[in-house]
């Protein structure tokens, strides 16, 4: 009996220990998580600044939502994509260029010779998807270690029960 019971405490302080071990895990991936928004946050400001730049360069009406395409307007494929890859039981997302045929690239919707500032918000905002993507990969690590550390809290809580 007393073998079970000192197997026993060694299992839960080794339980303790991956559980210190997690959490400590965590707290890394939310100070991850919160670099990604702010780095989104940054990038999105950054890449409207030049939009306005662009604005002001070309005029009120050149770069203004009338130029978008709406409804009626041909069908056409983003330039890059989202896709799932699951390895080892781990989900992440990643992106992906799209290179058919049917892709357009935005800036020509506002002409031919568009400001550099037009290329450089686009080049800034294509690097805040990396950023979407990377925050929410570190995010599906948040979900995947919560679930840990309820399944440790879960065990510690049967080994202290019986």
């Amino acid at each position: 009996m007393a073998g079970q019971k000192d197997v026993a405490v060694v299992n839960e302080v080794e339980a303790h220990e991956l559980l210190d071990k997690i959490i400590i895990r965590q707290l890394h991936l939310m100070e991850d998580k919160m670099r990604c928004e702010l780095n989104i946050e940054s990038s999105i400001n950054n890449a409207c600044i030049h939009l306005a730049k662009s604005r002001y360069i070309m005029g009120q009406s050149s770069v203004s939502t009338t130029r978008l395409p709406t409804e009626s307007s041909p069908d056409f494929a983003a330039s890059t994509q989202c896709e799932t890859i699951e390895e080892d039981g781990i989900k992440q997302f990643s992106l992906v260029e799209n290179n058919s045929e049917d892709t357009v690239n935005p800036l020509r919707w506002f002409g031919v010779l568009v400001p550099q500032n037009l290329h450089k918000a686009q080049s800034i905002f294509q690097n805040a998807l990396n950023y979407v993507v990377e925050c929410a990969n570190v995010q599906l690590q948040i979900q995947e270690n919560m679930k840990n550390i309820q399944a440790i809290k879960n065990y510690i809580n049967s080994l202290n029960s019986s």
